[in-house]
């Protein structure tokens, strides 16, 4: 560009900053693309010798795994298949995205003094974080997406052999549409830290205990009362969420939590060997004989989709909330 155009406030080309935006995060996009690759490969790994051992055990004739050799059988498969490594790292994953994406994206830029040079190049701050927060997080919502169809494979055998209401974290957030937005909504709050604080580390480190702080609070406070609980009499399915549970007397007064302890006391007491297994309804069955009764309040598991869209569109809403409050702050800030 030459002395003249500079005069002239001459605009960058039209995929100017596309190309910037990639040669300063390639290392990043890289990185996340390794991280899928290894993330993939365990999971095909581990994932095969599962089902490889599924097979051997005979596991698929089996409907029912609360008795009988399909019970002992799938002990033994369950023992063994989860690696812990995986399940721990799939925990963090959204957070982790989100602070080491989002934090630096503007805080080094501020931190390095950069930003004066970046906003006078003809693209103007607001066009040079608007596309960096739509570049940026196209591509992480990219990468994040194959994370869910894979895990839902790995998990398939697991699942039939001891299945799981849908409170369960990691069956939540990967077999529905949540974890890119999860992590979409770290990468938000990360780019917002980064030009509050200003400085890198620092950012990196707000953005990840505030991403996991809030997908905490959300599993264990918030999630159960996005629609109002059921109640049962009954055993819940195996696929539902279980909230509560309520002990009652036949005059339908609700017993205390050391009453309901002494109930089950009792209950092994008059078991031909108390040391033996319960079998699955057995409590309950004895309870009725009682009159006494079990009232459980629950989810079923039909309302599965319908809490994936009500956290999807709430974190959606946030994450474009807090992108815009980004714009705004940059807009705002003197050079």
């Amino acid at each position: 560009m030459t002395t003249m155009d500079m005069r002239r406030g001459a605009s960058l080309p039209r995929f100017g900053q596309v190309w910037v935006i990639w040669r300063q995060h390639r290392a990043a996009t890289y990185g996340l693309l390794a991280l899928l690759a290894a993330y993939g490969t365990t999971v095909l790994v581990t994932g095969l010798r599962a089902r490889s051992y599924y097979d051997r055990l005979g596991l698929n004739a089996c409907r029912s795994f609360t008795t009988g050799t399909c019970q002992q059988l799938g002990r033994a498969f369950t023992s063994s298949y989860p690696p812990l490594f995986l399940l721990l790292f799939l925990l963090v994953l959204p957070a982790a995205f989100g602070a080491f994406v989002g934090g630096p994206l503007v805080a080094r830029e501020l931190e390095t003094g950069t930003y004066r040079f970046a906003w006078t190049q003809g693209a103007g701050r607001t066009r040079w974080i608007v596309t960096r927060l739509l570049l940026v997080g196209a591509a992480l919502f990219a990468v994040t997406a194959a994370y869910g169809p894979l895990y839902t494979w790995w998990i398939a055998p697991y699942e039939h052999v001891l299945p799981t209401g849908f409170n369960n974290y990691l069956r939540f957030e990967f077999t529905g549409v949540l974890f890119p937005v999860h992590t979409l909504l770290a990468f938000a709050i990360g780019v917002v830290a980064g030009v509050l604080v200003r400085r890198t580390v620092t950012a990196v480190a707000v953005t990840f205990t505030g991403s996991f702080t809030l997908v905490f609070v959300t599993v264990f406070a918030l999630r159960r009362y996005y629609m109002t609980p059921l109640t049962t009499t009954g055993a819940p399915g195996a696929h539902d969420w279980a909230l509560d549970t309520t002990y009652r007397d036949s005059a339908g007064r609700s017993l205390t939590g050391g009453q309901a302890h002494d109930l089950y006391l009792r209950f092994l007491h008059q078991l031909p060997d108390p040391n033996a297994e319960v079998p699955p309804g057995a409590f309950r069955s004895w309870l009725q004989e009682r009159h006494y009764s079990l009232l459980t309040s629950y989810h079923p598991a039909g309302r599965f989709w319908p809490f994936q869209f009500i956290e999807t569109g709430w974190m959606v809403v946030l994450t474009v909330l807090l992108g815009a409050v980004s714009v705004w702050l940059i807009r705002r800030r003197t050079s």
